[in-house]
C-alpha cells in the first residue's frame, strides 16, 4: 500500500514542566496519599478520557511501590489509546506521605486527509507477482480521531479503480460517564467491475464484466461495546449485508453466492470478546492478546434463500522477553464453521486475515482451520528518539524507532469438506509450514515496515514486504 498524507491541522505547544522537582522515595512500604493529579499537554483530548485509563485517584492511599505499579499501568493504558505518542507519569512529593502526580503527554496528529492508493489483492506481495494496476483502489477520504476531544473517530471517504465505494464510520461514543458503554456505525455501498470468483492451484482467479458490474453491495452495522476495565472489552453487532453478481461470474462458479442465487441479502449477529494486555499497540514486546467471536449469518429464512453460517474464531498472543534483547512471542488461531452449503463469496480460511508466511501469493480456502505462529526476535537497535528539527510540524518533530532482527516458524492446517479435486488446491486438507528470516522496522503511529525471506513446506522461497506486526 502507498499512502500520501496532507493535512492542514493547526500546531499546539507543550508546557514543560521543571523536572528537578521529581525525586524518588526509596521506602516501598511506605503508604502515600495523592493529592492531586495535574494533566500537561492535553491540548485537545478532554481530561476525562485521560482520567479513564489511570489506575489510581485522587485522594487515595497507596503503598508506595503498588502506587509505582499503577503508575505504569496507567502509562501502557494510555500510549495503547490512538491519541499519544508519548506519555510521561511523575510523582512530585510535597511531604514524605504526599504527593502530585503529574501526566505529560505529546498528542498525535488527529486528522488525516488521505490519497491513498490501495492494493486489492490480500497484501503488497500478491499484487507485486502481476503488478495489475487494474486491482488498485484510488481512495481519497477524511479520517479524524479524538473528535471533540473525546476519543471518537470518525471516517468517510471515497474509492475509485478496481472497487467504487462509498462508506462512512463513526466510532467509540461512550454513552455513560464512566466510559464503560459504547456506541458505533459503519455503512458502506460499493461497485465491482472485476471480483475473484473462484481458486484455482491455490490462487484467486479473476472474473471482469465487460458490460455492468460484476459485484455490488451494500452494508449497514451497528454495533455496542461494553469495557468495564482497562483491559476486557465485549462488542455485539447486528449488520445488514446485500450483494448482488453478474449472472455471467455466477455461471461460472455456481456457489459463489450458494445455490447458482445472483443476490443474497441476510442479517450477521456477532459477539466478539477481547482481552488486551500487551505493553504496546503496533509492535508489542510483552503481554498478551486474545479474541473470540461468534458469527451468525443468516437466520435459514427463504429471504435470504435459506442462508444460515455460524462460526466460531479464536486466537491468542503472547509476547515476552527471553534475556537481555532477545524476545519471542507466540500466536494460536482456531476457527470453526457450521454450514449447510457452499457460499465462495463468503470462505474464508488462510491466506485473508490469517495466513503462513512464505504462502503470501496463496490462498487456502476452507470452512475450519488452526494456525501457529512463532518468533524470536533480537532487538538490533533499541527504541531511539531522534528530533527532526527540519520537519515544519511540531507533532511529526520527534522520531522514535526501534529494529529488531527475526525467525519466524509457521505451521497451519485447513478443512475444506467442499473441496473439488479438479481445481487442483493442494494446500487444503493438507498440513502446511514454514519458516524464514526477517527485519521489523518500528516506529511511531503504529507503523511497522517489515522484510522477509521465507520458505515453504514445498521448498519455494521469496522475500516478502508487510506494513504490520508479525504477532
Amino acid at each position: 500500500m502507498i499512502v500520501f498524507f496532507i493535512s492542514n491541522e493547526n500546531i499546539y505547544a507543550s508546557e514543560s514542566l521543571d523536572k528537578d522537582k521529581f525525586s524518588n522515595y526509596n521506602d516501598s512500604l511506605k503508604e502515600i496519599m495523592i493529592n492531586n493529579i495535574l494533566i500537561v499537554g492535553n491540548d485537545r483530548t478532554k481530561e476525562k478520557i485521560i482520567l479513564r485509563e489511570l489506575a489510581f485517584e485522587k485522594g487515595q492511599v497507596y503503598v508506595d511501590n503498588t502506587l509505582d505499579q499503577n503508575i505504569q499501568t496507567s502509562k501502557t493504558n494510555l500510549l495503547k489509546l490512538p491519541l499519544f505518542n508519548y506519555v510521561t507519569i511523575e510523582k512530585v512529593y510535597l511531604t514524605d506521605e504526599l504527593v502530585d502526580i503529574y501526566i505529560i503527554v505529546e498528542e498525535r496528529w488527529f486528522t488525516w486527509p488521505e490519497i491513498a492508493i490501495i492494493n486489492n489483492e490480500r497484501n503488497f506481495n500478491t499484487w507485486w507477482e502481476t503488478k495489475d494496476f487494474s486491482k488498485l483502489d484510488y481512495r481519497f477520504s477524511i479520517k479524524k480521531h479524538n473528535v471533540l476531544g473525546l476519543n471518537h473517530l470518525i471516517k468517510f471517504g471515497l474509492s475509485l479503480g478496481f472497487t467504487r465505494e462509498f462508506w462512512l464510520q463513526y466510532d467509540n461514543v461512550f454513552l455513560d460517564k464512566k466510559q464503560k458503554h459504547y456506541l458505533g456505525i459503519w455503512a458502506s455501498m460499493f461497485y465491482q467491475n472485476q471480483a475473484f470468483y473462484i481458486t484455482y492451484k491455490n490462487k484467486r482467479q479473476t472474473f471482469t464484466s465487460s458490460d455492468k458490474n460484476a459485484l455490488e453491495g451494500k452494508e449497514l452495522e451497528l454495533y455496542y461495546t461494553y469495557r468495564p476495565g482497562f483491559n476486557n472489552k465485549h462488542r455485539f453487532s447486528i449488520a445488514y449485508r446485500e450483494q448482488t453478481a453478474d449472472d455471467s461470474l455466477v455461471s461460472l462458479n455456481n456457489n459463489y453466492l450458494g445455490k447458482t442465487n445472483t443476490k443474497l441479502s441476510y442479517l450477521e449477529l456477532t459477539y466478539r470478546f477481547t482481552h488486551d494486555n500487551r505493553n504496546n499497540r503496533g509492535y508489542p514486546t510483552r503481554g498478551s492478546w486474545f479474541k473470540t467471536e461468534f458469527m451468525q449469518q443468516g437466520m435459514g429464512l427463504p429471504e435470504s434463500n435459506g442462508l444460515s453460517i455460524f462460526s466460531i474464531y479464536s486466537t491468542y498472543k503472547k509476547y515476552y522477553q527471553i534475556a537481555g534483547k532477545f524476545y519471542g512471542a507466540n500466536s494460536i488461531s482456531i476457527k470453526k464453521t457450521f454450514n449447510e452449503y457452499e457460499v465462495y463469496y463468503l470462505k474464508k480460511g488462510l491466506g485473508y486475515r490469517n495466513y503462513l508466511r512464505g504462502y503470501e501469493y496463496y490462498v487456502i480456502d476452507g470452512q475450519d482451520y488452526f494456525l501457529l505462529k512463532s518468533n524470536l526476535k533480537y532487538n538490533l537497535f533499541p527504541t531511539n528518539i531522534v528530533q527532526l528539527n527540519f520537519m515544519p510540524i511540531k507533532k511529526f518533530k520527534k522520531l522514535h524507532f526501534a529494529i529488531y532482527l527475526n525467525a519466524h516458524f509457521d505451521i497451519g492446517y485447513v478443512n475444506d469438506k467442499y473441496q473439488d479435486i479438479n481445481y487442483m488446491n493442494n494446500f487444503t486438507n493438507s498440513l502446511q509450514y514454514s519458516g524464514g528470516i526477517g527485519i521489523d522496522l518500528a516506529t511511531y503511529y503504529d507503523r511497522v515496515f517489515r522484510l522477509e525471506y521465507s520458505v515453504t513446506k514445498t521448498g519455494e522461497t521469496g522475500f516478502f514486504i508487510h506494513f504490520m506486526a508479525p504477532i
